[in-house]
């Protein structure tokens, strides 16, 4: 569906990425993860086509109609307008009689629709922004910390709708439970570097223990005879 083939991203002196390449399939669902300011956001917007690298390619497959959700995505909702009007403003004609559903879906009923975005919560602007997203018809979505600011009740929603969604996804979140539900592979983003691993967070956490132990093993040293 998507790829990078041997990528770099400076900024300045600074080398966020450099000679990554991997590529993701149809309907998997990738999982980035890595310490802060590893790169992951890096990665994610020069997925999205938002950035540019320095150098290597970035590589889309036939017919891949992609959605990108930035980190400050929440923040670039209209103040002025409803919860309504957010999501019938910029909606295909199609989708205006579901409007109503989506958005009791997404935990805004009765007279919650007519907020302005203006007194909306973190999370409310972030579940609200999410549904925005979903509105449109995709088959690849990139997801930069879409659980910033939501509560357990929020996120439960979101995967709940992820998990319906049936397309590729690429996501990034600090909430490992989050990830564990839904990845399906972990790409380890680190030291400049990307190892993609089958399976899920959990299963990369055990590989990655198993990994470990066998390198400690090895660097013991040699029992005097």
């Amino acid at each position: 569906m998507i790829s990078v083939e041997s990528v770099t991203r400076r900024y300045g002196t600074l080398t966020a990425v450099d000679n990554v390449s991997f590529a993701v399939k149809k309907n998997e669902i990738v999982g980035f993860v890595g310490p802060n300011g590893a790169g992951k956001s890096t990665l994610m917007r020069m997925l999205s086509g938002v950035e540019s690298s320095d150098s290597g390619t970035r590589v889309e497959g036939h017919n891949v109609v992609t959605q990108y959700f930035a980190q400050d995505e929440a923040t670039r909702l209209d103040p002025s307008l409803t919860v309504y009007e957010t999501l019938s403003s910029d909606s295909p004609v199609s989708m205006v009689p579901t409007i109503r559903n989506i958005l009791g879906g997404f935990l805004f009923e009765d007279d919650d629709v007519h907020k302005r975005v203006k007194v909306l919560s973190g999370g409310e602007r972030t579940r609200l922004a999410v549904a925005r997203m979903l509105l449109h018809s995709s088959n690849t979505l990139l997801l930069d910390e879409p659980t910033n600011h939501l509560d357990i009740d929020s996120t439960n929603v979101l995967l709940d709708a992820l998990s319906d969604y049936g397309g590729t996804l690429i996501l990034v979140s600090h909430d490992r439970y989050f990830v564990d539900r839904l990845a399906t592979k972990i790409l380890e983003i680190g030291d400049l570097k990307a190892n993609l691993y089958p399976g899920t967070y959990e299963e990369f956490r055990w590989s990655k223990a198993q990994q470990q132990n066998l390198e400690t093993v090895a660097n013991r040293p040699a029992p005097h005879s």
